[in-house]
């Protein structure tokens, strides 16, 4: 009786040590989701104010930095809307990033326009271009519906809009907001444009920042042994910002969730007991979501020898998890993916772990490009399958898997050789 007192005891202590590490995750995901961070992107200084935030976070925990501070600057281009935003269709004021979304490439504009709605059977790239070539257009609007993933956000001679159509709420990017084209691209769902809306009207203001400064924020714990090689870990703490003055996009799973982790992770190698035996480095990137800007910067202004890198881990979109979670690069890396799987074989940390090939899709891949033994992992669940809208909030955010995941990743570390 004794002895199960004293497991049942124990059993207590390890949950209440995960809870905290989760509590603290949650209490991070909601300052970086808040208002007062703009959408962590390149409105208002968003990204600046989370970069102060995660740079307060390292100090507090008493973590090492590179340089005089924990900031690397460096700068890149980007089209913002910081002023208004408005469409109005049929009289009636849509909601931005709720019923539309405006192209990053877009310019400013302002008036009303006719819609010209193309034929049901323009509805992919390839019928486009056969329409745009049979037609002739002088500042028309057009309406289209369909998947053309090669012609959004580029300049279309004659054309002034277009409204792209879909049955699905829209998601925005930035990726192509490097530059500005000379027509304003909107995406909306098709209710909002009866065949009986005859005309538009918009004021989108836009301003193109050739060189907005930034920077990624990074921190380290030397190790006890071998103080000149490294884990790192890497998480994008910028999201798409604002669109207009009002309307941001909160990004919690995108990449709140990766960053809280990176954060817990660092308080937790940060204790005297966690201290690990080779040195941790905690880099949290900026410019992502506009086209892995700060782990490219990075990865060409590296702060000691990429070579030092014994291996490298990304945590992008980790919110979830009830159907386990993925490695990219676990293909590349067989050795990776299987010590991984014995791992959580034993000890049941997450559902399930799946290998992807090489992707290029996240804050690994300049690294990987490199020579960096590198992965990235995600979480997998329809529990929160928001991406990329106004609704990626942290109001009822799963964190599924957190706790299993955060085990997961501090085993394997203890393990490396």
């Amino acid at each position: 009786m004794k002895h199960s007192f004293i497991f049942l005891f124990i059993v207590l202590i390890a949950s209440q040590i995960n809870a905290q590490n989760e509590q603290y995750a949650r209490k991070v995901l909601d300052k970086l989701t808040s208002s007062s961070m703009k959408g962590r992107g390149y409105v208002k200084q968003g990204d600046k104010k989370a970069a102060d935030y995660i740079a307060k976070q390292f100090k507090k925990n008493k973590l090492s930095s590179f340089g005089k501070d924990y900031f690397q600057h460096y700068e890149f281009p980007i089209n913002t809307f910081p002023g208004k935003v408005e469409v109005i269709v049929n009289d009636k004021k849509l909601k931005a990033g709720v019923d539309y979304v405006v192209s990053s490439s877009s310019p400013t504009i302002n008036g009303t326009y006719d819609l010209v709605y193309t034929p049901d059977s323009i509805f992919n790239d390839s019928t486009f271009n056969v329409y745009l070539k049979i037609n002739e257009f002088e500042d028309d609007f057009l309406v289209i519906k369909g998947n053309f993933k090669k012609h959004y956000g580029k300049t279309l001679e004659g054309i002034k809009g277009i409204v792209q159509l879909s049955d699905k709420k829209p998601w925005w990017h930035v990726s192509n907001g490097d530059s500005v084209a000379s027509i304003c691209w909107i995406k909306s769902t098709t209710e909002y444009f009866p065949k009986d809306a005859k005309s538009i009207s918009l004021h989108v203001e836009n301003e193109f920042i050739e060189q907005y400064q930034t920077q990624n924020v990074i921190a380290y714990v030397k190790g006890k042994t071998h103080t000149s090689r490294y884990v790192v870990f890497t998480a994008h703490y910028d999201h798409l910002g604002m669109m207009g003055n009002k309307t941001y996009f909160p990004g919690a799973n995108d990449n709140g969730s990766g960053t809280a982790m990176l954060l817990d992770l660092a308080a937790y190698y940060s204790k005297p007991e966690n201290q690990p035996e080779k040195s941790i480095v905690f880099m949290a990137f900026s410019g992502e979501e506009a086209g892995l800007h700060g782990s490219t910067y990075y990865a060409d202004h590296p702060l000691f020898p990429l070579k030092a890198i014994d291996f490298l881990i990304n945590l992008d979109m980790v919110g979830t998890g009830s159907e386990g979670i993925t490695i990219v690069n676990g293909k590349a890396y067989k050795d990776v993916f299987d010590d991984f799987t014995s791992i959580n074989d034993q000890y049941n940390y997450v559902p399930e772990i799946k290998a992807r090939g090489e992707a290029c899709n996240s804050d690994h891949c300049p690294f990987y490009n490199k020579g960096v033994k590198s992965v990235f992992i995600y979480t997998r669940g329809k529990e929160h399958t928001e991406y990329h809208t106004v609704f990626d909030t942290d109001d009822h955010f799963p964190f599924t898997v957190y706790n299993g995941l955060f085990e997961l990743l501090t085993t394997y570390v203890s393990q490396l050789k």
